[in-house]
Parts: structure tokens; sequence; C-alpha cells
């Protein structure tokens, strides 16, 4: 069998390869859309289950021990501070950081262990840098009970 494969050989294979590419696609897409489907079918039901309790009061009052009275005032509140006050502080303060390190900053040792962490910090989840908090400051530090001091007792 020779080496040297022709120009029809050559021609068939990337038909063959083109075929090949146009069914994955394909397979990919019914796999989508029925993994879609899926998804708003529950959400359906879910909708379908829950529209009766959702309410102006679940939006408007605390949460509850009983769970007809039960709201979520406390964390879309909290949520919406949270996101204001990173904006109103992170934005501004991340856009002249990245400036000055761009243009003004000399290029030495300390701005490329900034630029470092800046990519490890884009490149990994939030949730891996919680749970390495969790274990230096929980596990590693002690700080897994808060004390605090109710009337003249004190408890940890």
């Amino acid at each position: 069998m020779s080496a040297v494969m022709t120009i029809e050989e050559l021609r068939n294979g990337l038909a063959w390869r083109k075929n090949l590419d146009k069914a994955f696609v394909v397979a990919g897409l019914l796999i989508l859309m029925s993994c879609l489907g899926l998804l708003a079918l529950l959400f359906v039901d879910l909708v379908r289950d829950g529209a009766a309790r959702f309410g102006w009061d679940f939006l408007t009052q605390f949460p509850s021990r009983k769970a007809e009275r039960a709201g979520i005032l406390s964390a879309w509140v909290g949520t919406s501070m949270i996101m204001l006050v990173t904006a109103v502080v992170a934005l501004p303060v991340g856009v002249a950081a990245a400036i000055y390190l761009e243009e003004y900053a000399p290029k030495n040792w300390f701005t490329g262990v900034i630029e470092i962490n800046v990519t490890n910090l884009a490149g990994v989840p939030s949730i891996v840098y919680g749970l390495l908090a969790l274990g230096l400051f929980v596990y590693k530090f002690g700080l897994a009970r808060a004390c605090f001091r109710r009337g003249s007792r004190s408890r940890c």
C-alpha cells in the first residue's frame, strides 16, 4: 500500500469528515434542545405549584418560622445593597487600578505579582476562594464560633 494519497482519496476523506461534523452538530443540537425542553418543563411545574404562594406579601415580609407568613424582604434588600455598594465602590476602583497598572505603573516584580493574581481571580470560580477562606479562617485560625455577651452571661 502506498503512503501517497491521490487527490480523489483526500476529497473523499474530507467529504466524510464534513458529513461526520454535520451529524455531530445535529446530535448536539438535539441533546441541547431536549435538555432545554426538560428545563422549561421543570420551570413550568415550579411556577404552577408556587404561583399561589407568590404575591406581594412574599416580597415585603421578613422570614418567619411559619411558612405561610415567610417572606424574602431581607434577602432581596441585602442582595440589592451588596450589588449597589459593589458597583459604586469596585467599579471605579477597579477601572482606576487597571488604568494605573496598564499605563503608569513600572514593570517590576510587584506589578507582575498583581497581574498573576488578577489572572487567577478571573480564572477560578469564587467558590474556590470561599472554601480557601473557610479553611484558613475557620479551621486554621480557630474562628469557628463567635463569642458574644448577652446580659451578664458570656456565651460561646
